[in-house]
């Protein structure tokens, strides 16, 4: 068994989760699964059972991925699919960074929207705080008559053995 390197896809400045991870291939090519990496940058993906044929649409262009070059299927039924291909087939560009292990696609269109978190509110918000800006006085000696010797003792101890 080869072991094989996962690597993390960032698309638009975002990653995309994936329950099934892409990886590079001994070869060097990054492969991602179908669902939901690919759909992702797509606007329609067909699989051909037949022959595993992968036509991928998006962005006006079209993809023509086939196996087994471009295209693999793993025993689970999960079908990854040569991502530098694909990206660049649909006008994209695809780079990967080896040390962090991480594949930057940048598609032209429209950026995904991310809706933002609905208000909720139950959710416990934070009361205001006062802040407390002391002001600065300046302090002011006290005659208190002739200097007196200190009363205590003070323990000293020598520095030398």
């Amino acid at each position: 068994m080869i072991a094989l390197i996962v690597v993390t896809i960032v698309l638009g400045g975002i990653a995309l989760p994936s329950s099934q991870p892409a990886w590079v291939s001994p070869d060097g090519f990054v492969y991602a699964p179908i669902d939901p990496i690919v759909r992702s940058i797509a606007q329609s993906v067909q699989v051909d059972p037949r022959d595993l044929a992968v036509t991928i649409e998006g962005n006006g262009k079209r993809a023509v991925l086939a196996s087994p070059v471009d295209v693999v299927a793993q025993a689970d039924g999960t079908i990854y699919v040569r991502l530098g291909t694909a990206v660049r087939d649909l006008g994209g560009s695809a780079s990967f960074d080896s040390v962090r292990k991480v594949v930057t696609i940048e598609m032209p269109g429209p950026s995904p929207v991310i809706s933002p978190t609905p208000f909720n509110p139950a959710n416990p918000t934070v009361a205001p705080t006062m802040v407390f800006t002391p002001q600065p006085t300046t302090p002011r000696s006290t005659p208190s008559g002739v200097p007196q010797p200190r009363r205590t003792p003070v323990l000293v101890v020598p520095s030398f053995p």
